[in-house]
């Protein structure tokens, strides 16, 4: 089954688009109405801050794996039927976040609902580990007639692959930590956003662009 890179991104972006309309859904509209007083506002946005918060969070999440999704994708030079497998379960964790979304801001101080959100961006993170380590070891990645555009490109994936490989040694251990200061364990997971928020940066951006012209 030979399906483009394109077709595959683009129903992974519609796939996104979903996931994140079904998160914001869970911002239930105030029961307000002209009666209603200023104190009654108050306490419907404070009763709202734990789900905004975690929900910032998760939307930037989404968008970092989007992100990374999308570069990786560029950077191939075509797919085959395992790939599309593994990218359909990359996209099934990633639509456990909205779910794990909802546990953490129901009860953010629970040791086992940050368990399940760490669980669940550990998942995504190693869907999307397996995925881009396939790709190398299959030989998927843009082969150009300039050797060195193709060396820049392999190793441009070793280094996104080993960031991957990073992020989820440190979801693992926020898991274990959240049992132990749940504090923390929120802090370990701001680090592989911080990690994964550029993708390979400048460089990683220049090399989409130019295998996205020579196909």
């Amino acid at each position: 089954m030979k399906i483009t890179t394109g077709r595959l991104e683009a129903f992974s972006d519609g796939v996104i688009a979903i996931i994140i309309t079904i998160m914001i859904l869970e911002l239930k509209l105030p029961d307000l109405n002209r009666h209603s007083s200023e104190a009654h506002m108050i306490s419907y946005l404070k009763s709202l801050a734990p789900y905004f918060s975690i929900y910032v969070f998760s939307y930037t999440m989404i968008g970092i794996f989007w992100t990374n999704h999308h570069h990786m994708f560029h950077l191939l030079e075509t797919t085959d039927e395992t790939l599309l497998w593994l990218n359909f379960v990359f996209l099934f964790a990633l639509s456990l976040i909205p779910f794990a979304t909802a546990i953490v801001g129901a009860s953010p101080l629970l040791s086992l609902s940050a368990a399940i959100y760490g669980f669940v961006l550990l998942l995504t993170t190693l869907s999307f580990l397996v995925m881009r380590n396939y790709t190398i070891r299959h030989k998927l990645l843009h082969e150009d007639n300039d050797r060195t555009l193709s060396r820049k490109i392999y190793r441009l994936s070793l280094r996104a692959r080993t960031k991957s490989l990073v992020g989820a040694i440190v979801y693992l251990a926020a898991i274990g930590t959240a049992y132990i200061n749940i504090y923390v364990a929120y802090i370990g997971f701001l680090i592989p956003a911080v990690i994964f928020f550029l993708p390979e940066g400048i460089d990683g951006e220049r090399l989409s662009e130019i295998v996205a012209e020579e196909k």
